[in-house]
């Protein structure tokens, strides 16, 4: 009764909020019938983009556009009324099958859409769980589709905690202890270094442990990990605890060079986004990708110790929602097209970090003191949202008032557990989700 009574109360107040965002969208859609229209130049290009639940995607869609491309969204059913579909940007939203067994359906389906729809440009705007079957697809595309994806070797290797540390520590890197744990006798069993803190993660995504950062060992955490998941079918990662400033970094890379870079404070649950200048960081994103030497995107989690060193925390080789700065550079599209780096596009730090009104609205009915609430308006006032644009403005209605009740309304029938809901990537957090 708790989970259904919780359901019905979010879906009440994005009900009432729902009021004020169809206004507010209405009179942006009005305002842009009288803005003179700049003229865009079709490209002759077609590109094919996945993900479209997430506002990355929509980012993407958006700078595609913007660049003359004919842009086509792919995306699962379960959100099939993503703002994405609704976007000025797109021309074309298909629904494909989920991936279930050897994602096959999956697959083929992009391929299909590759052929018939004369693709040039694949840009997969992966989920966790996607992004290994896109890399398996990738060699089945029509010659003339470039896939901007690694290959699947690659992917798993990225993906995976350990074999990532394993494999910054190969090109000579500096990385954190790391163990791969495959059984809790594993683990109620190791040698922890003296004076050090480590931290338990699964190597498999999931959103809902990984939001878990109690280090080890601590206060009862033998009862703690004897309820944990671990086997060997499902391994979990012992990383050495950092202390530091928490950065992430967003890369587009072609053949090993920089074709796009960001780099951003971060935290376990990241929906706030701004340009930093840290030549540390990007000195060692630098060395990682050119001795990586291939073509896809890539983005980091660091921590910077108070000496300065690099350490990373792990690798996530699929579009970051850091992308969202590049709202007023829309011609940062190009990263994606030319193999020869021709310029290497960073945010423009006067266009302002990016956060998510729903978000932030949580956190100011969550403030305590004046205080925090003044920061909090300020943050909203200074920034720019991530979904809306005046010309472009019913993604922003379409996604947190009939997507994300879709979902709510789905799992309520299903009953279905959520414990939150993340409006950057357009759904709702699930146990084993992807």
């Amino acid at each position: 009764m708790g989970k259904l009574l919780r359901s019905v109360a979010v879906l009440l107040g994005l009900g009432i909020c729902s009021i004020p965002a169809f206004f507010v969208v209405v009179v942006a859609q009005i305002l842009s019938l009288f803005r003179s229209k700049s003229h865009i130049t079709p490209s002759g290009r077609t590109v094919l983009l996945t993900g479209g639940k997430m506002t990355k995607c929509l980012q993407l869609a958006r700078m595609f556009y913007a660049n003359g491309d004919r842009v086509i969204v792919a995306e699962t059913k379960a959100y099939k009324y993503c703002g994405t579909r609704f976007s000025n940007a797109v021309d074309k939203f298909i629904i494909i099958p989920d991936i279930e067994g050897n994602g096959a359906a999956f697959c083929q389906a992009l391929v299909d859409i590759a052929r018939s729809e004369k693709v040039d440009l694949f840009v997969p705007v992966s989920s966790p769980k996607s992004a290994l079957f896109e890399a398996m697809a990738k060699h089945d595309f029509p010659y003339h589709t470039k896939v901007f994806q690694f290959d699947a070797n690659i992917i798993k290797k990225l993906d995976d905690k350990h074999q990532f540390i394993k494999q910054a520590a190969a090109f000579g890197l500096s990385v954190p202890e790391s163990y791969v744990i495959d059984s809790k006798e594993t683990l109620l069993s190791h040698q922890f270094t003296e004076g050090k803190k480590y931290i338990l993660k699964k190597i498999d995504y999931d959103p809902v442990y990984r939001l878990d950062l109690r280090t080890l060992p601590h206060s009862g955490w033998k009862e703690r990990v004897t309820g944990l998941p671990i086997s060997p079918e499902d391994p979990w990662v012992l990383q050495e605890f950092i202390e530091g400033r928490e950065v992430c970094t967003h890369t587009t890379t072609q053949n090993g060079a920089i074709n796009l870079y960001i780099c951003c404070d971060s935290s376990p649950f990241q929906v706030n986004y701004r340009m930093l200048d840290l030549p540390n960081v990007k000195m060692w994103v630098t060395s990682f990708v050119s001795q990586l030497n291939a073509t896809g995107q890539i983005s980091f989690d660091f921590i910077i110790k108070n000496d300065g060193t690099v350490m990373p925390i792990e690798c996530n080789p699929r579009t970051h929602s850091a992308i969202t700065l590049f709202h007023d550079q829309l011609s940062a599209a190009a990263a994606y097209y030319t193999v020869e780096k021709q310029e290497e596009f960073l945010p423009d730090a006067a266009a302002g970090h990016t956060y998510w009104h729903y978000h932030e609205m949580h956190r100011i009915l969550k403030s305590t003191s004046f205080k925090e609430f003044s920061y909090l308006w300020q943050r909203i006032c200074s920034g720019k949202e991530a979904v809306f644009k005046g010309s472009d403005p019913w993604p922003f209605f379409l996604n947190n008032h009939i997507s994300i009740p879709y979902q709510l309304v789905s799992n309520m029938r299903s009953g279905n557990t959520w414990t939150g809901i993340d409006f950057n990537i357009g759904k709702l957090i699930t146990p084993g989700g992807d």
